[in-house]
């Protein structure tokens, strides 16, 4: 899997990694949705990676995913920064995930 990301979410990221070591972790949030099949994307910046995560390609930072929740995603994803509040907006190739997805820092 890759992810791209556009300048503006990289900046933002870099700014939310500070000093500190991190890596990213793209989730499939399924808590409160329902059921394990209905969820929304979500992004973390983690210590370590989960027990199950598998890397992504990216070019700027280590970028993580659970190999479970992988299924939920394309093989080529972009991430954008958005303009207002700060939050980010996740598209594939072939369709639109979502946007006003704020970055929780998890370390």
């Amino acid at each position: 899997m890759k992810i791209e990301l556009d300048p503006r979410a990289e900046e933002m990221i870099r700014t939310a990694m500070g000093q500190e070591p991190g890596l990213m972790r793209l989730v499939y949030d399924t808590e409160d949705c329902g059921c394990g099949m209905s969820g929304v994307p979500g992004l973390q910046i983690a210590g370590e990676p989960g027990a199950y995560d598998i890397p992504m390609e990216n070019e700027a930072f280590p970028f993580w995913i659970d190999r479970m929740q992988a299924v939920f995603f394309e093989e080529q994803l972009i991430l954008s920064g958005e303009e207002s509040g700060g939050t980010f907006r996740l598209d594939g190739v072939s369709q639109f995930y979502k946007s006003n997805i704020r970055l929780i820092d998890q370390r």
